[in-house]
């Protein structure tokens, strides 16, 4: 039974492990295939914005960082998982981390939105839905982390309490 039990956590690992990977090579592209392959295009259609080009790319590289802070967070609770170690208070923790960089994410989302139409009068026009998309995406995925956590910490005392009974 304990064989069978090692077995499925590991079954789960690996395929967590493959949703992660899945995402974070999409993260790659979008990142860094597609938002310098778009500054481009847009440093070519508006000239007079063409000094945002930088900027704006190191802006989406911050969050693709921030992003990528949460994956790591994200492999440690599979690679633990795989250990059958799924209620653990370094799982819990890191859920709470992760929620906090996504929650960040956001932010940061809302704030490459928000500070060129505030300091220089630039309006997106209909692309301001991807940053409002990315940042909805982003805050949502926080607030499942963030209930995770809270489920997670719930199962580790309940957990910690049998196995004082017992």
């Amino acid at each position: 039974m304990q064989g069978d039990d090692f077995v499925e956590h590991r079954r789960v690992s690996i395929a967590l492990t493959a949703a992660g990977a899945l995402a974070a090579a999409g993260g790659l592209l979008v990142f860094f295939v597609f938002a310098p392959g778009m500054a481009s295009n847009c440093r070519e259609a508006f000239p007079d914005l063409a000094f945002l080009f930088w900027p704006g790319l190191i802006s989406v590289w911050i969050i693709a960082a921030v992003y990528l802070a949460a994956m790591v967070f994200y492999f440690r609770i599979v690679h633990r998982i795989g250990k059958d170690r799924s209620f653990c208070t370094e799982n819990a923790r890191e859920m709470r981390f992760i929620a906090c960089c996504m929650g960040t994410a956001g932010l940061l989302w809302l704030l490459v939105l928000l500070l060129p139409h505030l300091i220089w009068h630039i309006r997106f026009g209909p692309a301001w839905l991807w940053f409002i998309m990315a940042s909805l995406a982003s805050f949502a995925v926080a607030i499942l982390a963030w209930g995770l956590g809270f489920l997670l910490r719930r199962a580790v005392s309940f957990k910690e309490e049998n196995d004082l009974t017992i």
